[in-house]
């Protein structure tokens, strides 16, 4: 069997030095990332971490929306899946939020479904001789993202357009 990426912060930082950038993403900020933004919002909203106070959420909110950055479709956007106070799934995550609540520079992470699951993963783990560092102990999936593989970089170097219509890059006809 290959091996497994471990996305924790020397894999992520070996990554940046590889490319000759910063260790970590410059945009990693709600005022400056529309999906940092709803990383951090999710994660209030959902009680897996302390909530924005709900003045400067909707102020931040109405911002990011009136951008050309923001999704467009809810297939872009950032997503939180589960019970209420007990989301199992997160996707399309800014892998800088994912680090810092979870460990795990990842723009998806899903729960193990059940008990069930958790329980043969543990047993499969413990038999490869898994380290206990080993994300699938926790997490049934995760997905390793880098930030300059993150959609928004890209965008974000060229800045950040705020009337949400097409950017002029340059082009003429």
């Amino acid at each position: 069997m290959g091996m497994t990426t471990q996305p924790d912060l020397k894999w992520y930082t070996e990554i940046s030095a590889s490319k000759t950038l910063s260790p970590r993403c410059p945009f990693a900020s709600v005022y400056r990332c529309p999906r940092y933004y709803q990383s951090i919002s999710l994660l209030g909203e959902t009680g897996v971490a302390t909530a924005i106070d709900p003045a400067e959420d909707a102020e931040l909110l109405e911002r990011w929306k009136n951008t050309d950055l923001w999704p467009v479709v809810r297939e872009q956007a950032t997503s939180v899946m589960g019970p209420a106070n007990e989301p199992h799934i997160f996707s399309k995550f800014c892998p800088e939020v994912s680090f810092d609540r979870f460990g795990w520079f990842a723009s998806s992470l899903a729960d193990h479904a059940d008990e069930i699951d958790s329980d043969c993963a543990s047993r499969r783990l413990a038999k490869e001789g898994a380290p206990p560092s080993d994300w699938r102990w926790v997490w049934a999936s995760v997905t390793p993202m880098h930030y300059s593989d993150c959609p928004l970089y890209s965008p974000l170097l060229l800045g950040v357009n705020e009337t949400r219509k097409k950017p002029q890059i340059g082009f003429t006809a």
